[in-house]
């Protein structure tokens, strides 16, 4: 404190002198419109900055949990849609009898670990057993095709992405129930390949390829891409193409795992035609 008063009175015409400057410069300012104006301009553009700034740097710092609250409402959201029930009944579908039940649940996952750019690409996530993630469930995000689970810890599993020599998926056209095998053979992260289309298929660049549903892991109706080019073979019993994969692999932050509620009677129904 002392020193504060030492400093004060060596330097008390300086301080006056700022003082008095700041009083008549806010007296000017304020009298005379034009110049208030225009300083009220500039402190506008200088705080408005300043705010848009933190703004946006508070925006960014909430992203990554508003990302996951979006990803765990659309988890909920997919598991309330009608193709995530059975129907036993083709004429009946009343969501609360025993025709009408949910087949289909879905669990959203934060991605952990992902590459794109090997020949065989794996995903680690963020759920596992205790979970309810089990092996063989499909993954997805939204309503497009990420790949499989092949191993599970209890808080952990790891995905085999359809960016691997060992994925391969049932499609079909969306069009006409055309039925297609995709799969990845190398190269870019963006485009697959396309196996096994019928000769009388009339394919276009564009047509949409979805999940046939005839697998266990994932159900009808997700997007798998669109063709951008096809090759008519004439000395060979299917044509073939390349497809653009609906999912950016390269930006996956996170995914929904499949549950099929079915899935254990369907197994048993197989395992007890197999032992016969």
């Amino acid at each position: 404190m002392r020193n504060l008063f030492v400093f004060i009175r060596k330097n008390y015409f300086i301080l006056l002198f700022l003082v008095l400057e700041a009083l008549s410069l806010g007296l000017f300012f304020n009298f005379n419109e034009f110049q208030n104006t225009a300083v009220y301009d500039i402190t506008s553009t200088f705080t408005g900055g300043i705010n848009r700034t933190f703004r946006n740097i508070s925006e960014y710092l909430t992203l990554k949990s508003t990302n996951q609250t979006l990803v765990e409402e659309l988890a909920k959201l997919h598991s309330q849609l009608p193709k995530a029930y059975y129907s036993s009944d083709a004429h009946s579908f009343y969501r609360n009898d025993t025709i009408y039940q949910l087949q289909y649940r879905y669990i959203s996952a934060k991605v952990i670990s992902n590459t794109t750019n090997r020949r065989n690409n794996f995903l680690m996530i963020s759920k596992g057993s205790l979970q309810g993630v089990r092996n063989h469930m499909g993954v997805i995000i939204g309503n497009r095709i990420v790949g499989q689970v092949v191993s599970v810890s209890p808080h952990f599993s790891w995905i085999i992405s359809m960016l691997n020599k060992d994925s391969k998926v049932s499609g079909k056209f969306k069009k006409n129930n055309q039925l297609v095998n995709v799969e990845w053979s190398g190269g870019s992260y963006r485009y697959g390949s396309i196996r096994e289309i019928p000769k009388h298929v009339d394919m276009k660049k564009g047509d949409t390829i979805i999940t046939s549903g005839n697998s266990d892991i994932f159900p009808e109706g997700v997007l798998v891409g669109t063709i951008s080019e096809f090759t008519v073979a004439p000395d060979e019993n299917f044509n073939y193409g390349t497809i653009l994969f609906s999912t950016d692999f390269n930006s996956l932050g996170y995914v929904e795992i499949v549950l099929d509620l079915m899935r254990k009677e369907k197994e048993d129904l197989k395992a007890t035609f197999k032992s016969e």
